[in-house]
């Protein structure tokens, strides 16, 4: 087809409508985004800031902020960061905020600051696709006031934005994008099922199109029939053995996450102490008293029995977030929906565990899942880890993934 070569013009956008509402709570975020990771830029961005010239005070401050990544160190090719020391960026002031911001302006920040939690990206659907990561407490926030679901806007764009987005393979596929992922939200936001089934249903139809179904019109008319074909009878595994083995599975990930300036550190250890389960590492093996959890899984359905619209709101989030499903090609597809699962199961588990003793607050909530997201959705690296390990055990099925939502 003609666009295949020369492109698909990309003249509208796409956001969720709470997009335009955003806007960074700086002194009042109780978890800063100047600290616990790495903050990188490029060699533009690197230059402009080692011109930068401001008070005695901010020149102090810069002098000593950057560093430059050498070739090697960095597989995403950037070309310089912040020394992070101390977990905390150097330019962030004591009244939580940057000293660059407060006296140069804005647009004297690096990209990665001044577009943080925004990321956009032009899509052969051809749209430019605008939207926010639940990393940020401000974002959660907007979430929470949400009862009636994610809604999403379109505008035109300026002529000087118009791009032209080109296919990555010589494949029918990711041209279906739009159409799949469509149907993905809207299975999402079904409220006719609870959410763990509506992932399942979800999976029952991409599973179609990663066993090789080509013909996107015919998978649609099945698609569109199946969730009254199921029923609302769609049974999960939830006995204490698919419990365990999932328990088990999200302290793995827990003690595999690392934090530059302790907070998922504090947040590890606080959630082992509540459930005091028996870790042998050096034999890789774990006892999970499931009688700690479930009472701490009861408090969080009791207090947030009035706000199941949350956890569907962050998982459409990171769904729209993260441009699934990944429709390179059809294992790529499954992939991608083995990763939401496990996404959606540690979610889930840090949502709990927000409602140990001395929790059970919107602040804690927000702060687990925030260091969930900065964790696993800004390290690729660690969410392939995450999926792979499920193939390479041979449990991507999808009798699996029902075990993990369900249990």
């Amino acid at each position: 087809m003609a666009h295949e070569t020369a492109g698909v013009l990309v003249d509208k956008d796409l956001r969720p409508a709470y997009y335009d509402d955003f806007h960074c709570l700086a002194a009042g975020c109780k978890l800063s985004c100047c600290k616990g990771w790495s903050i990188t830029f490029d060699k533009k961005d690197y230059l402009s800031l080692k011109r930068q010239q401001g008070s005695p005070q901010l020149n102090e401050n810069l002098g000593g902020a950057l560093r430059r990544i050498r070739h090697g160190q960095n597989p995403s090719g950037h070309y310089g960061e912040f020394v992070m020391d101390s977990g905390a960026c150097p330019l962030l002031g004591e009244d939580s905020l940057c000293t660059l911001q407060v006296e140069k302006g804005h647009e004297a920040l690096p990209y990665v600051c001044r577009s943080y939690s925004r990321a956009e990206q032009y899509m052969l659907s051809g749209y430019l696709e605008r939207s926010l990561s639940p990393s940020c407490e401000g974002v959660l926030k907007l979430l929470w006031e949400l009862p009636e679901g994610v809604d999403f806007r379109s505008d035109p764009l300026p002529k000087t934005a118009h791009k032209r987005a080109h296919p990555t393979k010589e494949i029918p596929l990711p041209l279906w994008f739009p159409v799949v992922r469509e149907w993905c939200v809207d299975r999402l936001q079904d409220r006719r099922f609870p959410l763990p089934q509506r992932i399942l249903l979800m999976g029952l139809g991409l599973k179609e199109l990663a066993d090789g179904e080509t013909d996107i019109e015919r998978w649609m008319e099945r698609a569109a029939l199946l969730p009254e074909s199921v029923g609302t009878d769609l049974s999960l595994p939830d006995g204490p053995k698919e419990r365990a083995m999932v328990l088990t599975g999200c302290l793995r990930t827990l003690l595999s996450l690392q934090s530059m300036d302790g907070e998922m550190t504090r947040a590890r250890q606080d959630i082992l102490k509540a459930l005091a389960p028996k870790i042998q590492l050096e034999e890789q093996k774990m006892n999970v008293p499931l009688e700690a959890y479930a009472p701490l899984r009861g408090r969080y359905e009791e207090l947030y029995a009035d706000r199941e619209y949350f956890m569907e709101n962050l998982l459409v989030t990171v769904f729209f977030h993260l441009r699934m499903p990944v429709m390179e090609d059809a294992e790529t597809l499954w992939k991608s929906y083995v990763n939401f699962c496990n996404l959606y199961a540690f979610y889930r588990f840090m949502a709990v565990m927000s409602c140990r003793e001395g929790g059970g607050t919107q602040a804690e909530l927000f702060r687990l899942i925030a260091l969930a997201s900065r964790a696993l959705l800004h390290n690729t690296t660690r969410q392939s880890q995450l999926r792979d390990e499920f193939f390479q055990n041979d449990s991507a099925t999808l009798a699996h993934m029902a075990i993990l939502l369900g249990a």
